[in-house]
């Protein structure tokens, strides 16, 4: 369930700025609503388990389409001075689903005697983002991408797909970090430290409690550094604090989920500060890129704890955080380079 959904949420993320502009962006939102309460609701109801892994795959693509719509409207209904803020405030939303979804699926097996009714009641969710896409307030952000003819299309992307590229993949390496820990802390917890698995979830819990309240602190406090700064702290801040958990106390692993908490969000508005006329091309590549990356860690990570430790395989981690501070710094000299002033010779009169 989980690689059909991530291949698949791969495609549509790659797939969807085609949709966006031959669409308009609420059509594409309603369509990927729809189709993941169809999936979730077929999940839920599934006789045989073919049937559930199909449900499965439309799961992915529909989730694809919620997690990309949302990152290109909150930047264009956003003001300048107020994008940052609002983009924390969406993923600090994220960050809380992320600690309510266990506590979720735990309540519905336990009352329903059933873990797969969990899906049908989650449907609820989307079902009321539905509803509230027919209010008027936001009706004027739902239009199609600025159209161009194809030579104007073949001259842009040509212009802006690699700083896009380059962007994206700077983001998917740091998201690639988060999930790492994320999803290996639990492991690390029960190897390293001989904990059970009832007290290295909790620091699991930890983590994403630090994650949403890192988040929310971006999202009440406008910083008025520059993104580059910001982001640059982040990354610096997560490396110490994985070198830490791994040699002084597995807290500070689970304080990264504070310290990497505004990577996201930030980057996507500054990406979008960057590309504020090809938004949708720009982030449909990051979210693409994400997904990729992802299933690149998952596999890299799982053979170096084989091979090594999940120790080592937390250190090898701090790769993507290097690589990524890296590019961070470096995409203002490659892309954005100022042109030098013409000197003029004085005349001699």
């Amino acid at each position: 369930m989980f690689a059909l959904s991530n291949i698949s949420g791969f495609i549509t993320s790659y797939a969807c700025r085609y949709l966006l502009r031959r669409f308009d962006r609420l059509t594409v939102l309603r369509g990927g609503i729809i189709g993941l309460v169809l999936a979730m609701w077929g999940m839920a109801f599934a006789p045989v388990f073919p049937l559930f892994l199909l449900c499965s795959f439309v799961f992915g693509l529909s989730l694809g389409v919620l997690g990309l719509v949302p990152n290109i409207l909150v930047p264009m209904g956003s003001s300048p001075e107020r994008k940052q803020q609002m983009l924390s405030g969406l993923h600090t939303m994220y960050g809380m689903a992320s600690l309510l979804a266990p506590l979720l699926a735990a309540g519905v097996e336990h009352f329903s005697g059933s873990w797969r009714w969990t899906f049908a009641a989650a449907s609820l969710a989307p079902l009321i983002l539905f509803a509230y896409t027919f209010h008027r307030s936001h009706r004027s952000l739902h239009t199609k991408a600025m159209s161009y003819t194809s030579e104007e299309h073949r001259a842009h992307k040509k212009k802006n797909f690699k700083p896009q590229l380059f962007l994206a993949v700077m983001l998917s390496l740091a998201v690639a970090a988060e999930i790492m820990v994320s999803s290996r802390l639990a492991l690390y917890m029960q190897r390293t430290w001989n904990f059970d698995m009832e007290a290295s979830s909790l620091y699991v819990t930890y983590f994403f409690i630090c994650m949403m309240l890192g988040r929310f602190l971006f999202a009440v406090v406008h910083f008025k550094r520059s993104p580059q700064f910001l982001l640059s702290c982040s990354l610096i801040a997560t490396a110490v604090f994985i070198l830490a958990g791994v040699f002084i106390h597995p807290l500070f692993l689970a304080a990264t989920g504070f310290t990497i908490a505004p990577f996201y969000p930030l980057a996507i508005s500054w990406i979008s500060s960057e590309f504020p006329q090809d938004l949708d091309a720009a982030v449909s590549y990051m979210m693409a890129t994400d997904s990729l990356m992802l299933i690149i860690m998952h596999l890299g990570i799982g053979k170096l704890t084989d091979l090594f430790s999940i120790q080592e395989a937390m250190l090898w981690g701090l790769g993507f955080v290097a690589i990524s501070l890296c590019m961070v710094n470096s995409f203002t000299l490659l892309f954005r380079r100022q042109p030098r002033p013409v000197l003029q010779e004085a005349t001699v009169k």
